[in-house]
């Protein structure tokens, strides 16, 4: 097996044991079959290659077996790629480790193990390259109050008794959703935040696809069918819903025959460095994006109301008709009345009559 790298000219590839060689992994430089890292490794079954999105890392899960070959058990092997000399961690995993995937803009990433691989309960480990550590203190200098990067494979957490089969990264990072998939599956999808240790949980019933939206906002789970031959048994549930990150429902479809579903793809507009930078200066913009908010929310309004604002302007029309009428028929109704107007105050006698009504009264003697 061999993956390039998605960033760089690097070519990763795997090659098992022939006679007294053992298997290694090997990275090599293109187009000049330069050789920059190769790890040997022993009593190997197999080995899955996966890159980070940026190039930075490489996971290799390795599949040994003991001697017999009757017991199987797995380790990653972790590649630092930009360091010099790419350094190598190699991370013991007791269980049988069935999903491996890197956080996309950063240096995290989560498997899926459990001691059998067949258990329908698994747990789901997060684990970061970086671990923060208290700076040494130094004779004659004061300890800094600050803490710092070192570079060492450190495990953040572990979610138990989860039933999932997947993992899928949201592209900006963060969040991540933890999915049953497939026709045995309970299509059980958990929308979780690693930052902030938010579960949300929802189901898209017999699911077998989980697709991020370019942008990490939003993303689709459907039920389709192979486009090749055949009548597609469940085709009652063929469809898509799409999601907001937060685990939101936003939209339904439902197709008899539905195939595939594809985002449109987006250009990245920023790399990580003018994120950090936009991300520092943000109260700059507050005002700015405040305003903009309003005339939204106001151009809404006055979309909402507009209905409500034509009856208004319509009834103050009809209203003003009447009057004009009613004036040109003075002259006809008085003569019917022999004179009389009613509209004309002096007609009309006006007395004040004020009544005062006692609510209630108490009396305290005050000595």
């Amino acid at each position: 097996e061999f993956q390039f790298s998605p960033k760089d000219n690097i070519i990763a590839y795997w090659a098992p044991e022939h006679k007294n060689q053992p298997a290694h992994v090997d990275l090599i430089e293109l187009p000049s079959r330069k050789s920059l890292r190769q790890k040997n490794l022993f009593n190997v079954t197999k080995c899955s290659l996966v890159w980070q999105e940026n190039g930075e890392y490489l996971g290799v899960k390795v599949t040994r077996h003991t001697k017999s070959k009757k017991t199987l058990y797995n380790n990653l092997e972790l590649f630092r790629v930009n360091e010099p000399g790419i350094p190598v961690e190699m991370l013991d995993v007791k269980d049988a480790v069935m999903a491996f995937s890197w956080e996309p803009q950063g240096s995290r990433f989560a498997i899926i193990h459990a001691e059998n691989p067949t258990s329908t309960k698994v747990n789901v480990t997060f684990y970061d390259m970086f671990r923060m550590s208290e700076p040494e203190k130094k004779k004659g200098k004061k300890k800094s109050s600050g803490k710092e990067l070192v570079a060492e494979v450190n495990k953040v957490e572990t979610l138990e008794g989860k039933q999932c089969n997947c993992i899928f990264w949201s592209p900006a990072g963060r969040t991540i959703i933890l999915a049953a998939l497939g026709d045995s599956a309970s299509g059980t999808l958990e929308f979780y935040d690693v930052d902030n240790k938010s579960l949300v949980i929802k189901e898209h019933y017999r699911a077998n696809q989980v697709l991020w939206d370019p942008s990490g906002r939003t993303l689709a789970t459907t039920v389709s069918q192979p486009i090749g031959g055949g009548h597609f048994k469940f085709a009652m549930d063929n469809g898509f819903i799409i999601w907001s990150f937060q685990g939101k429902q936003i939209s339904q479809q439902s197709f008899e025959t539905f195939y595939q579903f594809q985002w449109r793809p987006r250009e990245k507009l920023f790399n990580k460095e003018e994120i950090a930078e936009v991300s520092k200066n943000l109260k700059k913009y507050e005002k700015q994006f405040n305003a903009f908010d309003e005339a939204k929310k106001r151009k809404l309004r006055l979309e909402e109301t507009r209905g409500k604002r034509k009856s208004r302007s319509e009834f103050r029309a009809t209203l003003a008709r009447l009057k004009e009428i009613r004036a040109n028929m003075k002259q006809e109704r008085m003569s019917l009345l022999d004179g009389y107007d009613s509209e004309d105050e002096s007609n009309f006698t006006t007395r004040e009559v004020t009544i005062e009504t006692i609510v209630s009264s108490k009396e305290e003697l005050v000595y």
